[in-house]
């Protein structure tokens, strides 16, 4: 894995054909994942830095201060994905990614995945492999565009962690963003039903400002 990540940082850094660099800043009232509530209903705050190159190749590189409902949880997210998109034609798009997700003070809870997306006139679907025994999630997801405002639906279904036998359930996901005096608002209905347990099942509101800087 450590080559491959060499291979990548070597490859971005010597590539003269950067097409955009985009930088991010974000306020979320909570963190949901996969419809886990990672954060106990606390707001959190994100950054994330992404490039794309003209022959397909793209990275990101992102931290969030999530995943801190209790002592025993790490109190934040560092994460990095390379890959590759393409566009076979200009209602269809393909990608494969690695992904790598990075808890610096509680490194038992990083995990790596492989991903596959496949997206046809708004519809998408993804495919994550885990790697090292980490569970694979798949999900579907539908957005069209209405006025300048974008709705989405997703739905998916995670097997359970190794570390967090709790994230073994299905999940949807409702919601809209638009961009409002150059700023990104999100709102979305999120909805989390155990496989195993029923008290686990969760569901609220989530609202995100996100401010992008395009280079």
């Amino acid at each position: 894995m450590a080559k491959a990540i060499y291979f990548f940082i070597y490859f971005f850094l010597a590539s003269s054909m950067m097409s955009e660099v985009e930088l991010s800043f974000g306020l979320n009232s909570d963190s949901i994942w996969r419809g886990i509530d990672q954060n106990d209903d606390n707001p959190t705050l994100a950054a994330e830095t992404e490039i794309n190159l003209e022959n397909g190749f793209y990275t990101n590189i992102w931290l969030e201060s999530c995943c801190s409902d209790s002592a025993n949880y790490p109190n934040r997210e560092v994460g990095f994905s390379m890959g590759y998109k393409i566009y076979p034609n200009k209602n269809v798009s393909l990608s494969l990614a690695y992904i790598g997700t990075n808890y610096p003070d509680s490194k038992k809870d990083n995990f790596d995945e492989i991903n596959l997306e496949v997206e046809v006139d708004g519809f998408k679907i993804n495919v994550y492999k885990g790697l090292d025994n980490f569970p694979d999630y798949f999900e579907l997801e539908y957005e069209f565009s209405v006025k300048e405002i974008t709705y989405f639906i997703s739905a998916g279904d995670f097997k359970s962690s190794q570390n967090e036998p709790k994230s073994n359930g299905f999940n949807t996901k409702y919601g809209l963003n638009f961009e409002l005096f150059e700023l990104n608002l999100e709102f979305f209905y999120f909805h989390f039903n155990s496989n195993g347990n029923s008290n686990l099942n969760d569901n609220g509101l989530v609202f995100s400002i996100s401010k992008s800087l395009n280079f």
